[in-house]
């Protein structure tokens, strides 16, 4: 039986399974929140409360454990300064453009004070700070102060993630598998024990960005152990039920962090034909909440779930398409010159300061 690094080294590392787990997790996302926000109150007694908690709680978790298993990747071929690096120039870019698009374009056709007013707050130009990770939901005057990009919260949930894998590299961790997972296992099973033992959890309570955290970590396990890791489909079955049982409670949705890292990777590791059009789920990801609240408050009830994804999808691909085309593609096409640019100038800069001294 093949190895996950077998399934790797078949595919040439060109494993295009998790570019179909991106697009599809990103949409799968789109899909929620449109039912969430046309059916609030039912979402959350249906499923957040109910025995299908574990369909809307595997999707964030698995695209944590998508990116700890790829960046961990990243991370054995790169220098620590370059890989910090890399991971501004997938995030901030993208980022950047759905910050300013929805701030001066769709913000000024949405507020409902003069345009004036509008661009003179300071609620405006905080909205800015998205840009850099420190995240504001809301802009002047647009559908009453209500969340206007709940879906970036996870955006410092991931920054964390990116740090602590840094700071555990620097600590020589990465380099030592099995004190890195058995350090992991021993924190995943006494924060279990804490919160079962606790027992003051909501039914209602959906997942919280720790658990985000350790399906990171267990990713990156996964890449550290994929030689001796079988790409097994008993294995991935025995983790799909595992994983749904875990994930109905919130006390144990730590430990679903391991079963849901190896169904993602298995996953990935397959090798289906090349999605032609290109890497759009993070401009999914990014754009369809805007999109989608925007349209509640046009329309409110008198559309159903269906109207309003029929009506964020297409929005969000042409939105993802652009930034992709436009902002992320070529970035990443020019990564490395751009990085061997910064490194020039940083060594121009320690160069001349002894100069200025002197």
């Amino acid at each position: 039986m093949p190895s996950i690094n077998g399934k790797m080294v078949s595919a040439s590392g060109n494993t295009s399974g998790f570019d179909y787990l991106r697009i599809g997790l990103s949409l799968s996302v789109l899909l929620w929140h449109s039912y969430s926000v046309a059916n609030f109150e039912e979402s959350v007694r249906i499923f957040w409360a109910g025995p299908a908690r574990a369909l809307p709680a595997a999707i964030l978790p698995m695209f944590f454990a998508l990116s700890g298993f790829l960046v961990a990747g990243s991370l054995g071929r790169t220098r620590l300064h370059q890989f910090a690096l890399l991971r501004i120039l997938r995030i901030v870019p993208a980022l950047a453009f759905e910050t300013f698009l929805v701030a001066l374009v769709l913000g000024p056709l949405f507020t409902v004070l003069p345009l004036s007013v509008y661009f003179a707050s300071p609620e405006l130009y905080s909205y800015f700070l998205n840009i850099i990770g420190y995240i504001h939901y809301t802009l002047p005057g647009v559908i009453g102060g209500q969340m206007l990009n709940a879906q970036l919260w996870t955006i410092p949930t991931e920054l964390e993630c990116y740090l602590a894998l840094i700071c555990l590299a620097l600590l020589g961790v990465t380099r030592r598998r099995a004190l890195f997972g058995g350090a992991l296992i021993l924190v995943v099973l006494g924060l279990t024990i804490f919160s079962v033992g606790a027992g003051d959890q909501s039914p209602y309570a959906q997942l919280g960005g720790r658990v985000l955290i350790f399906s990171f970590l267990a990713g990156v396990l996964l890449y550290l152990y994929r030689d001796r890791i079988p790409h097994d489909g008993r294995l991935f079955a025995a983790s799909l039920f595992f994983a749904a049982g875990l994930l109905t409670y919130r006390e144990t949705s730590y430990l679903a962090a391991f079963p849901i890292a190896y169904i993602t990777v298995w996953l990935g590791v397959t090798n289906p034909r090349r999605i032609p059009f290109g890497d759009l789920s993070y401009g999914v990801f990014l754009f369809h909440f805007p999109i989608i609240k925007l349209s509640y408050d046009i329309f409110g009830d008198r559309l159903t779930f269906p109207a309003y994804f029929a009506i964020a999808l297409p929005l969000s691909l042409a939105c993802a398409w652009l930034s992709w085309t436009f902002i992320e593609k070529p970035i990443l096409d020019h990564k490395k010159q751009i990085i061997a640019w910064i490194e020039n100038a940083a060594s121009m800069l320690r160069s001349a300061a002894p100069k200025a001294e002197a």
